[in-house]
């Protein structure tokens, strides 16, 4: 099985761009890589539902409980399990575009205290244990402020799923507030899990390419740390 790392954030954190780009990087390292990006909305019958869900069409975000919907993002991992399974053991670096972090950080944030600690401890049990799908050996945040978020989901092109601006999630600052809380709460939980910020030390944005090199670094660290431990 190869080595699988799962990149997460809030909108605009550049996951996508940023996996892209590890993807190519290590390919031409040398390295048997593989990516997977979810909800993969196009190509699982479950996750054209999601995006009809991100489109508005089963009700505002309020009216709507979390374990339902967690239930639903869970489900479409189920339906991607195999495949999930095939590019972990054709590969030795699998990086997926979110994963079972996104369903921990966007519905655990509408709770909050024990409710939210409880509910979290659910989402694990029914994605790792229920439905078996392989957990990551590395989670990576990119942190981002929720305004900075909302003002670069501005920016962004049109997504197939939805004509709006912004789709369910992306159009609520205060959630995404939540959801990046969540984040970095799981991040001081989880020795496996590491926040990379997005911003200098000043607020400035940090390049792409500046994030890039860390992130390489990171992941490259600790992989090598995985290989002594394993000898």
């Amino acid at each position: 099985m190869s080595y699988f790392v799962a990149i997460e954030g809030i909108d605009g954190s550049g996951k996508g761009t940023q996996t892209a780009a590890l993807h190519e990087h290590f390919q031409q390292s040398g390295l048997r890589t593989s990516s997977i990006t979810f909800p993969r909305y196009g190509e699982t019958l479950i996750g054209r539902q999601i995006g009809r869900f991100l489109d508005g069409q089963f009700g505002e975000l309020q009216h709507l409980h979390p374990i339902p919907i967690s239930m639903m993002y869970a489900a479409e991992r189920f339906e991607s399990r195999e495949l999930i399974f095939e590019k972990l053991n054709g590969s030795e670096l699998l990086i997926s575009d979110r994963y079972v972090g996104s369903n921990f950080a966007h519905q655990g944030a509408r709770l909050k205290g024990t409710e939210r600690a409880e509910f979290l401890e659910w989402i694990q049990k029914l994605e790792y244990e229920v439905f078996g799908v392989p957990r990551p050996n590395l989670v990576i945040v990119l942190d981002l402020p929720a305004e900075v978020s909302s003002e670069r989901v501005a920016m962004k092109n049109a997504r197939h799923y939805t004509e709006q601006v912004t789709d369910l999630y992306e159009s609520d600052c205060d959630y995404l507030l939540g959801v990046r809380e969540v984040y970095l709460e799981l991040c001081e939980q989880n020795e496996n899990w590491q926040a990379v910020s997005c911003l200098t030390n000043s607020g400035e944005a940090r390049s792409a390419e500046e994030i890039q090199h860390e992130l390489r670094d990171l992941i490259t660290s600790q992989m090598n740390l995985q290989l002594d431990s394993n000898s």
